[in-house]
Parts: C-alpha cells; sequence; structure tokens
C-alpha cells in the first residue's frame, strides 16, 4: 500500500478537486436548468372549470416526466464533462510540473 501511495502522482489537493468539480459544475448546471425549466413552464397554467384544470394536471404530469428525462440526460452530460475536464486539468498540471 506504501508503494501506491508513493507511485500514485495526484496530491491531496489534486484528488479533492477531482471530487469537488465536477460536483459543482453538476449542481450549478442542474439549479441552472431547473430555474430556466420554471420560468419556460410556469405561464402555461389553465384555469376555469373541472376539465379545464384535470387537462392541466395531465399536462403537469407529462411535463413532469419531460423535465426528468432532460434532467437526468443533462446532468449525465455536465457530469462525463466536468470529470473529464478535472482529469485533463490535473493531468496538465502534472506535465508542467515534471517538465514535459
Amino acid at each position: 500500500m506504501r508503494q501506491n501511495r508513493l507511485q500514485d502522482p495526484d496530491t491531496l489537493g489534486d484528488k479533492i478537486f477531482k471530487m469537488i468539480f465536477p460536483f459543482t459544475v453538476g449542481t450549478v448546471a442542474g439549479q441552472l436548468f431547473k430555474n430556466l425549466w420554471e420560468d419556460r413552464t410556469s405561464g402555461k397554467r389553465a384555469a376555469g372549470d373541472t376539465a379545464a384544470a384535470e387537462n392541466a394536471q395531465q399536462q403537469g404530469f407529462v411535463t413532469s416526466i419531460v423535465f426528468a428525462a432532460l434532467s437526468a440526460a443533462l446532468g449525465a452530460v455536465i457530469s462525463e464533462l466536468s470529470v473529464r475536464g478535472s482529469n485533463a486539468l490535473v493531468t496538465r498540471r502534472h506535465n508542467r510540473r515534471n517538465g514535459k
């Protein structure tokens, strides 16, 4: 175990960065998407008789499913890109430090 630790080029700061950066980017992107979605869909509420209320409820259900699917897809893409980006930044830092 000691040998593995000594051969690992990542410092504690590198490991923390590789964990925190994707989490932060994903959280910010998720909140931005949620706020954008709520701004776009909040004005589409129907009021009036029971048929209109039932229609609004059905649209709300479909809208929720569409939001969940798009949010998951966006989260997967953002997560993958931020992990790759953080790994690339750490690798670039290692290359500069080693003079490559």
